[in-house]
């Protein structure tokens, strides 16, 4: 495709902070590689997200031809997902001045997360240009999955999430079922919905030796060790994680196992081993704090709570370690857009036991790469991580597919295929390429954004 400027819009979080806070995760990974690749492919790719704390520069190279531009748009520090909306009309005037002061255009906004979509709807109407949407996760969905007493998303974002459906020129989605959700309960045009799976650093996630993997991170060599790893939320199902640890003690009780979760921000302080784990005191965020009580509550009334440890966040360059040094990978979440993890652990040669959920298998091929269960059948889920645990023939045949697997999704195919389909809505006659607004004096335009934000 010609020379594109593109906007990459992902408003409540910074895809260059650590991951493990309660909203870094899959979608930062997402983000910043896809923008670290499309220069590559004839894309400049600026990334916006809201400002939060005074250190941060206002702009940053994340690589040759792409910049993350910092925003300010409310108070300078992390603020709930609940509590951005009032400040979205802020974000995309803040990011409307940006590019009048640096005298740049952007043919097309690609917005991630719900909140960007309503701040890139503004800009898009503004600029004549098309609107991309990921949604990542929905409301509806996660609402129907969340268990009794954990806070619901609010209406607002579920009323927002629809109008963004049925408005956008393009919405990219991680799995067929996401695809079929947005048409059935969204009213999105199916027509406009394209699949594009998440990606993996087949160069950076490589397999260790399990034995050397273990020494280098203090875990036993003699355990079995089940791997999870991600965010501390309900809707990842470590308590899921905990029934099936009681269920595979239950079945084998002379197995020395060992469920180790990595994620988690954590207070800065001491750096304990791995295999010693971290209390729920130690986690920065009271949401986690809660969360960890809660898991380690319930594997205590199991039985299982000297077998499960919370590791928190740890530098990226270990995560290859900690998929080395593990026998299986556990996916027990609810709700699962793709499954990051997933491709990160089959890069690592580890195969996975998940929940047949969301993205999950496209990521994990059942029999070859990994073993699904049907979603709730914990006792199944308990039986396919068992079986990883005591076939080591078993385990060894599906992670070697699996690291081959993991191959044909680099995150350049991944950049590959949005620019592509970019690239059809910018065609000669598409809103953006040649029919552009003209564009108003900043000024008007400050007045425009808040007039519809009022809206």
């Amino acid at each position: 495709m010609s020379r594109l400027r593109a906007a990459l819009l992902s408003m409540h979080t910074d895809p260059l902070d650590p991951l493990g806070g309660d909203v870094t995760g899959g979608m930062n990974v997402y983000v910043r590689e896809v923008a670290r690749a499309l220069p590559a492919l004839g894309v400049e790719a600026d990334v916006f997200t809201r400002a939060c704390g005074a250190k941060a520069p206002a702009v940053e190279r994340i690589a040759p031809g792409a910049r993350l531009v910092r925003i300010p748009a409310g108070p300078r520090r992390p603020l709930g997902k609940n509590r951005l909306l009032p400040y979205a009309g802020r974000f995309a005037e803040g990011i409307a001045a940006f590019a009048e002061k640096e005298g740049r255009t952007y043919g097309l906004l690609s917005c991630h997360y719900w909140l960007s979509g309503v701040a890139g709807e503004r800009l898009a109407r503004e600029w004549g240009a098309p609107l991309v949407m990921r949604f990542h996760t929905l409301a509806r969905q996660k609402n129907a999955r969340l268990g009794a007493g954990e806070e619901k998303e609010t209406p607002a974002r579920a009323r927002a999430e629809g109008r963004l459906a049925r408005r956008a020129e393009a919405i990219f989605v991680s799995s067929a079922d996401e695809a079929r959700f947005l048409s059935k309960h969204l009213g999105a045009d199916e027509r406009r919905i394209r699949v594009i799976p998440c990606g993996v650093d087949p160069g950076f996630f490589v397999p260790h030796p399990r034995a050397r993997a273990r020494r280098r991170l203090g875990l036993p060599g003699e355990a079995r060790i089940i791997l999870s790893v991600g965010r501390v939320e309900p809707v990842k199902g470590l308590d899921r994680l905990a029934g099936a640890l009681a269920l595979i003690r239950k079945e084998r009780p002379g197995l020395p196992v060992l469920a180790l979760h990595v994620g988690g921000e954590l207070k800065p302080g001491r750096k304990p081993s791995a295999a010693e784990g971290r209390p729920p005191g130690d986690f920065a965020s009271p949401r986690q704090r809660a969360e960890v009580r809660r898991v380690l509550a319930r594997a205590r009334a199991l039985g299982v709570e000297e077998n499960l440890r919370f590791a928190g966040a740890v530098p990226q360059a270990e995560l290859p370690l900690y998929y080395s040094a593990a026998d299986a990978l556990a996916i027990p979440s609810r709700i699962e857009s793709f499954g990051l993890v997933a491709l990160e652990g089959a890069a690592c040669g580890l195969p996975a036991a998940a929940f047949r959920v969301g993205g999950l298998p496209r990521a994990v091929a059942h029999g070859r790469s990994g073993l699904l269960v049907r979603d709730g059948d914990v006792g199944a889920f308990a039986e396919a991580l068992l079986r990883l645990l005591e076939e080591p023939a078993l385990r060894g045949r599906m992670g070697r597919a699996a690291r081959r697997r993991a191959g044909g999704f680099a995150w350049s195919a991944v950049a590959r295929e949005e620019a592509r389909a970019w690239s059809r809505l910018l065609r000669p006659g598409r809103r953006g390429k040649t029919q552009r607004s003209p564009r108003r004096p900043l000024a008007a335009r400050r007045a425009l954004i808040r007039k519809k934000e009022g809206t």
